[in-house]
């Protein structure tokens, strides 16, 4: 008997998986928060991404992934998070998990660009380790600590069984727990309450400095939404422009919130002042290049 393709053997496996979530919600109650979808809400502020989350929000006491369209693109993840993290209302501390070969490939994170997304530096907590399996136990201890408004993991993903700990354990805390990851094996299954997609895409004008690299820009697809809208996934070398999905979104700066990237298009269209100011004039012996598209601070949203 041949064994069927890998993309039948992983819609089987979603599909199991999404039938079994109310067994294991039957079988382990939670205390402190007692429905998938009972922590409070924790919003986009896009009407057409949060339509298609339980309750129009994310749930604060839950684990949910992030993944690179491809791999490299793996700083674009950062950007996309500390985004996630400028809606918490919290101004608690945040614990940063990291493996050491996450480190080495991509580098630390920039203190000033993530003032940019309006959170201070001092809140941020490294937990550094050297193993890549030591990670899941950094962010279960990371979990059980009291204060926290959030915990991010950047590694490998856990298996099944560790994705479910981490999110029974971000439900009894009431601690969001969101994991970045370069890995997408969508055979192992996941207890994630929503996974999503992130690629990052030329940067919009900036209307307060059009010379500038422009405003952080990603396409979004949300590929796995527990009791919400789950929709497809990207494929590399697929054609994104001009496609209201998957989603091409931007962080505004001003506001510290996600806006659609469409909003900032119209306001470069009609001609604003800042547009219509002279163009720098170029240093001396510095070639003409596009900043947004050939450098990493781009691709990481000026975190990286």
């Amino acid at each position: 008997m041949s064994r069927p393709d890998r993309g039948v053997r992983t819609a089987r496996i979603q599909r199991l998986e999404e039938s079994l979530g109310p067994v294991f919600e039957s079988a382990h109650p939670a205390t402190d928060s007692a429905q998938v979808t009972g922590g409070p809400q924790w919003r986009l502020n896009i009407g057409e991404i949060d339509a298609c989350l339980p309750l129009h929000g994310l749930d604060q006491a839950g684990l949910h992934e992030i993944e690179p369209l491809k791999p490299v693109e793996m700083p674009a993840l950062t950007g996309f998070a500390f985004g996630l993290l400028a809606q918490l209302p919290s101004q608690q501390p945040i614990i940063w998990c990291v493996s050491a070969d996450q480190v080495g490939d991509y580098g630390q994170l920039y203190a000033f660009g993530v003032q940019r997304y309006g959170i201070s530096p001092a809140r941020i907590v490294f937990a550094r380790v050297n193993h890549p399996l030591h990670l899941h136990f950094a962010l279960e201890e990371a979990l059980k600590t009291e204060g926290v408004a959030a915990v991010i993991g950047e590694g490998r993903r856990p298996t099944f069984t560790g994705s479910r700990r981490l999110s029974l354990l971000a439900r009894r805390h009431n601690t969001p727990c969101l994991l970045l990851s370069g890995e997408r094996d969508g055979e192992r299954g996941s207890a994630a309450l929503t996974r999503w997609q992130v690629a990052p895409v030329a940067g919009v004008e900036d209307p307060h400095d059009p010379f500038g690299p422009g405003l952080p820009t990603w396409r979004v697809a949300l590929t796995r939404a527990r009791g919400g809208r789950t929709l497809p996934a990207m494929e590399e070398g697929e054609a994104l422009h001009d496609t209201p999905y998957p989603w091409r979104i931007v962080f505004d700066e001003q506001t510290l919130s996600f806006r659609p990237a469409a909003v900032f298009c119209n306001a470069a269209a009609s001609g604003s002042a800042a547009a219509q100011r002279p163009a720098p004039t170029p240093m001396v012996g510095t070639a003409k290049r596009d900043i947004g598209e050939s450098t990493g601070y781009y691709r990481a949203g000026g975190i990286r």
